[in-house]
């Protein structure tokens, strides 16, 4: 076993459990994200976390509704993936490039996937700067199951840098 940094043993952990994180500007206009770094934090009162880097356009947007969607893929969802993960939601719209489905939330602005395995509607209740990133906690007022629907986990990339993914 040799040493590696940090950053470089994070890259090689793999399979990752990713989402999308959903959430709207003052407007009601929704934005969103690809992220990796989310976890169950209690079942009760039901919790969910996510870390956000700090110059993401959804971090903004976070931080001043105070509200998330966590929207765990399926297969349906794999050219959305790409855009919500490559490119910039202040600078396109990713919901109308990605032409995804929505469906309007109970408790909260944010939208969730239609073609999402899981959504769950979260309020944030704290958040944690954790160096480059901040950690929301978000409580969940409410989830949403597709049972024909089945998670896809991101593998990493391949060597021309695509996005490969595999299925639970």
């Amino acid at each position: 076993m040799k040493q590696i940094n940090p950053a470089d043993a994070f890259s090689k952990y793999q399979p990752k459990n990713i989402t999308f994180v959903i959430s709207v500007d003052k407007q009601g206009k929704p934005n969103g994200m690809i992220a990796a770094w989310h976890t169950i934090l209690s079942k009760e009162p039901p919790m969910m976390g996510v870390a956000v880097y700090k110059v993401q356009n959804t971090h903004k947007l976070i931080e001043q509704s105070k509200e998330f969607v966590l929207a765990i893929p399926s297969g349906r969802l794999l050219k959305a993936i790409t855009i919500f993960g490559e490119y910039h939601g202040d600078k396109i719209d990713k919901f109308k490039m990605s032409k995804v489905k929505t469906k309007k939330a109970h408790h909260i602005k944010s939208p969730l996937l239609a073609d999402a395995t899981i959504n769950f509607e979260c309020k944030v209740v704290k958040q944690i700067s954790t160096g480059d990133h901040t950690f929301f906690i978000g409580k969940v007022v409410a989830a949403y199951f597709n049972d024909n629907q089945k998670i896809i986990l991101s593998s990493g990339r391949d060597k021309n840098g695509k996005r490969t993914f595999c299925k639970l």
